[in-house]
Formats: structure tokens, sequence, C-alpha cells
């Protein structure tokens, strides 16, 4: 049997049906919340007949039609009775019993176009069409959708292919910051929510004072979670994403906002590699090297404080370098080139101690917290930097400051960006390929990490074998700053 093509009825890019009714005055558009072809059918037919009754009752000139109108044979109506409402169609036996359903149809049609009493139940759905198609919309979408939870968990494991660890943890701690928030820490089904629960979750965050950029960053979470239950039709409850429109400030003004990691001036990375204040204060591996990997190849804080035993090779040509095999980018993955000048400060030494002595990583006694392995790094510098009178209140220096100085120096020296970019692990010009011919380029790339110099007296920061006793020091190293 043909299947029926209903007015009205159309496939969203997700491949579910909606309903869409368009007057001079509105353009609406209702999910139906299928991609059962047969099932949208159905209710589209629905909507159409209730939608057309309603116009037809409210249409003071309306002709009521007769059952002359149809055109019908009256010959061929006898004997053989068939009552539809109030209207009995006759035929002479079974065997006209197919022209007879024809003309049942027809009467159906007849039956719907013909006014009824109208009810104060049918003169309100007659009167508004918008609760006409929700009301049956919502009765022929009773069965369950997926629970929240459950599209949550694989919203994060597809994140995980694609963002860094400290992004997904982001995204996942701002969604269940909504949950606690919005929802009281209830597991609904996904199509239960909507703006309205947004709404909400966004004044709570207002009420509380916390920063414009800060809500954002949480909706932006929000809003990425809901993209992704749209495009695996989880969420059908409406055909666009809930969290539209409620950011509180435009992507211009984030951008306006977003602070700038300042590099430390030539005087204060003096004071800061100070070799008495640096060792004095510095009394762990990754406190002692951190730092001046940093400064030395460019690299964030959560690729130095990662390094494994086996990411540091030497390559045929005879050029070592570190090989950075995660990071915040698909571009970060490298190859970087171990200067002349960490070569001296022993760098190389200091691996090959922790090498042999069975470590995986070079700094062991690090654990893996919220994503890296850097948390005590980055609160004993900043500290450092504090006290050292380097880091002022109302300025914007951190770790990071040493990748902004790496790359602002290469810059200087007129290093071509896509060097420079191989270096830090930038993206490079369209049609550039990252990962390809490092080891051709590890000589060319060691002339770059080369041609940095800072103001570090490497003979007096010289590693000393003070972090030797690996299996002795490692608890000490951990609890100590």
């Amino acid at each position: 049997m043909p299947q029926i093509k209903a007015p009205r009825l159309y496939l969203n890019r997700c491949g579910v049906f909606y309903f869409r009714l368009k007057t001079k005055d509105k353009d609406r558009k209702v999910s139906l919340r299928t991609k059962c072809p047969v099932t949208a059918n159905i209710v589209a037919l629905q909507l159409n007949a209730v939608i057309e009754r309603g116009r037809a009752m409210n249409n003071k000139n309306t002709r009521n039609p007769s059952l002359a109108d149809f055109n019908f044979n009256r010959a061929d109506l006898r004997q053989y009775e068939i009552e539809v409402g109030n209207i009995k169609i006759k035929a002479e036996g079974p065997e006209d019993h197919a022209r007879a359903m024809e003309a049942v149809e027809a009467a159906k049609g007849l039956l719907a176009l013909q006014p009824e009493p109208p009810s104060p139940a049918v003169t309100q759905l007659a009167l508004d069409e918008q609760a006409i198609l929700a009301q049956v919309v919502a009765d022929a979408q009773k069965r369950q959708s997926p629970k929240l939870s459950r599209i949550a968990a694989e919203w994060i494991v597809e994140r995980r292919l694609k963002n860094s660890a400290r992004t997904v943890d982001a995204k996942a701690s701002h969604l269940k910051d909504f949950t606690e928030r919005a929802l009281k820490n209830e597991d609904p089904e996904v199509n239960e929510l909507d703006k309205a629960h947004i709404v909400a979750y966004k004044s709570a965050l207002l009420k509380e004072g916390q920063a414009a950029k800060t809500i954002d960053n949480k909706l932006l979470s929000i809003a990425d979670f809901f993209e992704y239950a749209l495009g695996q039709g989880a969420y059908t409850r409406h055909n666009s994403n809930p969290v539209t429109g409620l950011y509180v400030l435009s992507k211009k003004e984030r951008v306006k906002q977003t602070e700038s990691y300042e590099p430390f001036a030539k005087d204060e990375l003096a004071a800061l590699f100070e070799p008495l204040a640096y060792k004095a204060a510095m009394k762990a591996p990754d406190l002692y090297w951190g730092p001046l990997l940093g400064i030395y190849t460019g690299m964030r804080i959560s690729e130095a404080t990662q390094i494994r035993c086996q990411d540091v090779i030497e390559a045929e040509n005879g050029v070592h370098y570190i090989y950075v095999y995660r990071s915040k980018t698909s571009n970060g993955i490298r190859k970087v080139p171990i200067c002349d000048a960490l070569v001296q400060l022993g760098f190389l030494d200091y691996v090959e101690e922790v090498r042999q002595a069975g470590a995986e990583r070079i700094f062991p006694h690090r654990f893996f917290v919220n994503g890296s392995y850097s948390k005590r790094l980055s609160e004993e510098l900043l500290k450092y930097l504090k006290a050292r009178k380097i880091k002022k209140s109302n300025d914007h220096k951190s770790f990071h400051s040493f990748r902004v100085n790496v790359i602002t120096q290469l810059a200087n020296h007129g290093i071509s960006a896509t060097l420079a970019s191989r270096v830090v692990g930038h993206g490079t010009e369209k049609g550039m390929e990252v990962h390809l011919g490092y080891v051709r380029d590890l000589p060319d790339l060691k002339k770059v990490v080369d041609s940095l110099a800072w103001p570090v007296n490497i003979e007096a920061l010289r590693y000393c074998g003070q972090f030797k006793n690996f299996v002795a020091n490692k608890k000490k190293w951990a609890e100590d700053a």
C-alpha cells in the first residue's frame, strides 16, 4: 500500500520529522520527535485534520457540503448498506464492496468538513492553533527518551577524542554544576530539558555574582552537550540548541576580555634564575627543571611535567629531542630539539639517572591531578614569583609567560613562522603539515632553539646530582616544596 505523504511534514538535518505551519503572520515548527516515517505521517495527518476542522468552524461563510458534491451514482448504492456516522451507503451486494469503500472514504472526508456542535474544549483548540499542535504532539510522543546521564557519558567519551583532558574535565564539571543547580541532582530524560532550565541556571550564576566570562564558559559547555545530543537524535524536543541567545557576552566581547599572558622582562628573568635563590626554593626535580624547560623549549607546563624517559630520544643524526606525545591541540604533538644550554645544565645526565632508577617519567614523584602532573609546580612557581617580587597583583605572569618569551624572541630573531611553530606547537599556514619531516628538519630546529639567549648563569645553575637517589627521596620530593 503506497505511503501517504502528509502536508506540512518535513525532515530536519538530524533525520527527525517536524511539522511546519506557515501563515502570513507566523512560521511555526514543531518537532514530532520521531525518525519513523509511518509514525510521522500519522501524527501529521492528525494535525492537519484538527487544523482544517478548526478553520472550517471559524469560517462563517463555509457552506455545508452535501453528499451530491461527491458525484455518487445513487443507482449503485442499494441493498448493501454501510453506515458511517449519520450517512447510510447502499450497494448491490458484496461484489460492489470496493466501490462502497470508496464512498465510505468520501463520506469520511465529508464528515471531517461538517461542523459539529462546538464544545468549550474544541472551541479553545480552534482559537489557539499552537495549543492544538503542542497537545497532539505531547500525546503522540509519550515514549521515553534517553536519560541525561547516559547521553552525558557518551558525550564525554567522544569529547576525549578531540579535546584535551583538562578541557574535557572542565566540560564535565560544568554539566555537573548545571544538574546540581537547575535539576537538583535529578536524572531526567533529555527531552524533559528546555530553555527554561538554562535560564534558571544562568540566573543562579548571576545571582551568585560570578563573572560574565565564567558564566559564558559554563554555558558554552552546556551548549556543546546539547549540540551533541541534537546530532545524535537524542534531543528532539526542539530543533535548535536551547542555550542559543543566553550568553552574557558576544564572542567579540569574550575575546576582548581574555587576559593575555605577559612575558618576563630581562631583569625579571635574571631575578627568577638567580642561582642561590633558585636552588634554595626549587628543591624538587620538577620545580628545578620545569622553568628551565619552559624558557628553553617554549613548552606548556602540562607538556613539560608529563615527559617520560622514553620521550627523551637521540635521533640518527645525533640531535637529542623531546617527543611531546600529548598536548592541548593536535599541532602540539611534536619533537622539540634539546638546546645546548639544557645539555650544559645537565638535563640529559638527569634523565639518564631517572632512567637507570627504573622510573617511567622524569618526574616520578608527582601524581596526575586534574588532568596533568603540573599542580605542584604551578603552585610553587607562583609563590616563588611573589617572594622574588617578580609577579605583581595586577599583572598576568605565570609559567605560560616562558612560552610568550620564547615566541617573542624567535620572532625578534627573524625565525620564520613555520620553524617557530614547529618548536612551540602552534598551527602553521594552510597546507603545511606540522608532523612531517621532523628528523630531516631537526638540525634546522636545533639552530632555532640554540638561538634562544637568556640571563641564566648556566655554570652556577649546573645540575650537581642533588636528585640522584630517586628511590630514597621520591616521597620527600613529593611532600617537599
